[in-house]
């Protein structure tokens, strides 16, 4: 090879590497749009108005990067940019809010103007809208405020699940691996002990889910043995996990469970790696 044609080999990979890197690090749908919310409440009153409203979604911002950073298009980035954007809302929303009781205050010195009954009716008017306003507030405060804790016990819940199975976005839904050798013994369908410890941090997330989302434990075995003992195994392990994430608050109605044998396997069976991996239970979140 030419000393030109090595310097063009390795400038290409150089290259590639370097886009790989870009398109790795690109942000979130919900950081661009957090990062947008807070451009929108920079460039608004909540400065002038509400101040430590818009510092705290400035900390809530720089957290989502930092996580972008860590780790971009982590499930940990996305929900700490959803925080920010609302936060970012929130200081909006909380500035327009001020900016009412202003105008509010100003109008009540213009009523001062006035005599009699028509002063006393404005004075109980402007009191009624400023009850209503302050009931308003006080609201949309509280339910964030829950939103917000909701949403951060929902981040904690899924970076631990992540400690115990991989857990990855497909076509058919978030799909939750746990390697079968550390819920079941050798051709068994009883849970060990081990196992509850984990299904229990599964079932936890899985009480976090939207309602609507259907759930389906699907059991599947390597390729050893007959196609109907794997078949019998794998749906009995998938029975077997099913009912505990039921005895764990996961409603009955939302959930099934579903034995697919050796007749999904992820992996070579030749090898003992490879039946190790296709020797697992799949628990899917539905779209």
């Amino acid at each position: 090879m030419t000393k030109e044609e090595t310097l063009k080999l390795v400038s290409g990979v150089a290259l590639g590497c370097f886009l790989a890197a870009c398109s790795s690090s690109q942000p979130t749908p919900e950081l661009v749009d957090a990062r947008r919310a807070y451009d929108q409440a920079r460039s608004s009153n909540a400065a002038q108005l509400v101040p430590d409203q818009l510092l705290t979604a400035k900390q809530a911002l720089d957290r989502a990067e930092a996580a972008h950073q860590d780790s971009a298009g982590s499930e940990m980035e996305k929900s700490m940019a959803y925080i920010a954007q609302r936060k970012a809302a929130l200081a909006i929303s909380l500035a327009g809010y001020a900016q009412a009781e202003r105008d509010m205050q100003s109008a009540e010195q213009n009523f001062t103007a006035t005599q009699g009954e028509l002063l006393k009716s404005a004075n109980q008017d402007v009191a009624h809208t400023r009850d209503a306003l302050r009931r308003n507030k006080e609201q949309l405060v509280s339910e964030h405020a829950a939103r917000v804790e909701a949403e951060r016990k929902a981040a904690a819940a899924m970076a631990s699940l992540q400690e115990i199975a991989k857990v990855k976005e497909e076509s058919r839904g978030m799909v939750i691996t746990l390697d079968g050798s550390v819920l079941f013994a050798t051709g068994k369908t009883t849970l060990l002990a081990i196992a509850e410890d984990k299904l229990s941090k599964v079932a936890e997330v899985l009480q976090k889910q939207d309602d609507s989302k259907m759930i389906t434990v699907e059991g599947h075995t390597d390729s050893v043995g007959s196609d109907e003992d794997n078949m019998r195994l794998s749906q009995g392990r998938a029975d077997s996990v099913r009912s505990y994430l039921v005895s764990q608050g996961v409603p009955t109605a939302r959930i099934k469970a579903v034995g697919r044998g050796e007749s999904m396997p992820i992996a070579d069976n030749k090898t003992p790696e490879g039946r190790a991996n296709n020797r697992r239970v799949e628990i899917i979140v539905g779209n």
